[in-house]
């Protein structure tokens, strides 16, 4: 049944902020049988065409502890007009767009846990599912994802892109910024001298500006440049698009502080000025060695028969935001390598393996 709801889920279009389709296929599975499936608000704050689905066994208990078994439904990219290819083993597209694992696997994995209803009925697990939305442009569902009435113990979120065996025990967060560079405008040719070029002002503070890797686990992107109004006009505004990542919130805002007094200094040097923002677009999380949480993947991991491989990990998840929330959350490795290219792929052994994992975990309450 896997393979074959995997091969179903990912022929289904569901980028971000579409995932209605994926949406109804969840919701079709389980009507009929003993589970609430609640549609959150995440929709309508975001302005996608469904929420954050929550799947609840009728046999669950509210008031003790709960798992969450979690994957996203959304894609980068639209992979109904795909074919799946099997060839030795493993399932790809067939070169004309994504696979889609990323994280329809996820999706498969979860919703295959929940087939077993029966068994877990009998013997008294106390889980809930989560099928967020909006997790490709910024994890925007799971910070809106709304658990209330729930005492979530931990959340199991099977979304990277690592192979079996490995899971995120400690990971970046991400900060995003956004340097407004203002000069002045002036005709480039009558009178460039009454000009301030905003575009080579943002282009010396860049210059000066170290991007790239700065540490084991820091770095920093600039991902856009845009600005200017014509080639006779000397650009008054010049807009940097960039990001900071790192494992601790206060090195992050260090680095964010010295890029804005750089930036800042540059421009006036010039006599033009900039307008910094920053936001953070998610937390860094760490879970300790002897925190409950570990223990449970590591034992999970071993008992499937795979090396446990913790990470620490530049990547977000769905997990960071969650942990931010205050729920206690790991990612979890199941092997949709090379996301979001077209030859990415899944090995069908990665899968099975991943579906022990999640049975692992649910088994140990």
């Amino acid at each position: 049944m896997l393979i074959d709801l995997f091969k179903q889920l990912v022929l289904i279009q569901g980028t971000s902020l579409k995932e209605h389709k994926v949406a109804a296929v969840i919701r079709e599975q389980f009507t009929g049988l003993p589970f609430d499936v609640i549609e959150d608000h995440a929709g309508e704050k975001l302005g996608g065409t469904t929420g954050n689905l929550i799947v609840v066994p009728h046999h669950v208990d509210k008031s003790v502890p709960v798992d969450v078994f979690m994957a996203h439904m959304d894609t980068v990219r639209d992979t109904s007009v795909i074919k799946v290819v099997e060839t030795d083993g493993r399932l790809q597209s067939d070169g004309t767009s994504q696979l889609g694992a990323d994280n329809r696997a996820g999706v498969a994995l979860v919703m295959d846990l929940l087939s077993e209803w029966e068994r877990w009925k009998a013997e008294s697990r106390n889980y809930i599912a989560v099928f967020s939305v909006a997790e490709e442009i910024g994890l925007k569902g799971a910070a809106v994802l709304d658990l209330s009435g729930f005492n979530v113990r931990a959340v199991w979120v099977f979304d990277s892109a690592r192979r079996p065996g490995a899971y995120i025990k400690e990971c970046v967060g991400n900060y995003g910024f956004t340097a407004s560079f203002k000069g002045k405008a002036a005709h480039a040719a009558v009178n460039p001298e009454a000009g301030i070029s905003a575009i080579k002002v943002a282009a010396d503070a860049i210059y000066r500006y170290q991007i790239g890797r700065l540490a084991d686990m820091t770095t920093i992107n600039i991902g856009s440049i845009h600005g200017g109004m014509a080639t006779n006009v000397v650009a008054p505004e010049c807009v940097v698009v960039g990001e900071i990542r790192a494992v601790d919130d206060t090195e992050i805002r260090r680095l964010l502080a010295e890029t804005r007094e750089l930036f800042e200094s540059v421009a006036a040097s010039y006599g033009a000025g900039v307008e910094f923002n920053s936001v953070r677009e998610f937390g860094p999380y760490s879970h300790s060695d002897g925190s409950t949480m570990v223990q449970r993947i590591e034992m999970a991991l071993s008992d499937a028969g795979l090396q446990v491989n913790p990470l620490r990990y530049t990547g977000g998840s769905d997990a960071n935001v969650l942990n931010s929330r205050g729920f206690p959350a790991i990612n979890i490795g199941i092997g949709a390598q090379n996301p979001h290219a077209d030859d990415e792929f899944i090995l069908i052994e990665d899968l099975h393996a991943s579906s022990r994992v999640i049975r692992n975990l649910i088994q140990q309450q």
